[in-house]
């Protein structure tokens, strides 16, 4: 990948600012530092934009304005008060400790955390890593929670690919993530089973509300509802309205329609082998075989005319055939003696 290096750097070790000199996708930006095993975080600078956070090499956390965080997952679904939120955040920021101030309020355990900023990281590598953007890489950036589990840049983006094949095969139009959620008022049956989650969307779903927004607003990660909607939508409990009409649907919406109009690249062209390649023949010839002697067209040779008798001498035709013991006539032996030795 292309880069230009914006700050000075020393014999050794890594830039302490790297900026990517054209727009490229997130993922592969991310490749030579997870690579290199640097610590860092890799700023997203085109729309919506983000943030993704790497330590030794791998993905800490990732984070973006159209995903859900990890505030909008504890305090969003009335996990933790909004004010608990504020205080960890206070008291632990400058030092990188959000986190462990968050554990020591006894209101979320470690592991509890830990499980949600996994949630978070592929929440927002969703929107993130297929996005073709430019992106500025801060070596020995740390995030504020401090220590957060760690992924390998190999098994989030299986995972990211994995949600986009899953939100395909529930419902191909993509439109339906940034339009307002629209239940119907007729079912064609006269019962219907809703999860928890189905429930809580129809409930939030005020014909404004994308399903973006009922993420944000219930404390949900985005690609969760984002599902739940178009498998909705699939069986005929929801369809699709106007686009919603909040920032972070119309910034997804406005990122999807960009990456569309976004020529396919040219694919390279096969690499010719340095050995002298052969010439390719020339059509063989169809080959003339030499018609054989006496093929030239037949003629039907002349009938001889009846003998006349007495015309090849004074002998009776009876002398001509063979006598009635089946040996052949002197006459025929005396003809083909004289035939033998004028050979």
């Amino acid at each position: 990948m292309p880069t230009e290096v914006t700050a000075g750097t020393e014999a050794g070790r890594a830039p302490t600012v790297s900026r990517t000199v054209r727009p490229y996708p997130v993922r592969e930006a991310l490749e030579p530092w997870c690579a290199a095993g640097v610590s860092g975080v890799m700023r997203i600078l085109d729309a919506p934009g983000g943030a993704v956070y790497v330590v030794d090499g791998k993905i800490a956390y990732a984070e973006c304005s159209v995903a859900a965080g990890m505030e909008r997952l504890l305090t969003g679904s009335g996990r933790l008060p909004a004010e608990a939120w504020r205080a960890a955040v206070g008291a632990g920021r400058a030092q990188h400790r959000v986190g462990a101030e968050l554990v020591a309020t006894g209101l979320v355990s470690q592991a509890e955390v830990e499980a949600l900023s996994v949630i978070a990281l592929y929440d927002a590598a969703f929107f993130l890593f297929d996005l073709v953007a430019s992106a500025q890489f801060e070596p020995g950036a740390r995030h504020p929670f401090g220590h957060l589990r760690t992924l390998d840049l190999r098994l989030v983006c299986q995972e990211v690919d994995r949600r986009k094949r899953l939100l395909a095969d529930a419902w191909p139009d993509a439109a339906i993530d940034t339009a307002a959620v629209l239940p119907r008022r007729r079912l064609s049956t006269q019962a219907v089973a809703l999860t928890a989650l189905q429930w809580e969307v129809v409930a939030g779903a005020d014909r404004r509300r994308s399903p973006i927004d009922l993420a944000r607003l219930l404390g949900r990660d985005t690609f969760t509802v984002m599902l739940e909607v178009r498998r909705m939508a699939r069986v005929g409990l929801v369809e699709p309205g106007r686009p919603g009409g909040s920032v972070a649907a119309g910034s997804v919406a406005t990122v999807r329609a960009r990456e569309a109009a976004r020529p396919e690249p040219v694919p390279p062209l096969p690499r010719i082998s340095p050995e002298r390649t052969r010439e390719p023949e020339p059509p063989r010839r169809a080959e003339r075989r030499p018609e054989p002697r006496g093929s030239a067209p037949l003629v039907p040779l002349p009938r001889r005319p009846a003998r006349e008798p007495g015309a090849f001498g004074d002998f009776d035709e009876a002398e001509d055939r063979p006598r009635g013991d089946g040996r052949p006539s002197d006459l025929i032996l005396t003809r083909l003696i004289a035939g033998l030795e004028a050979l």
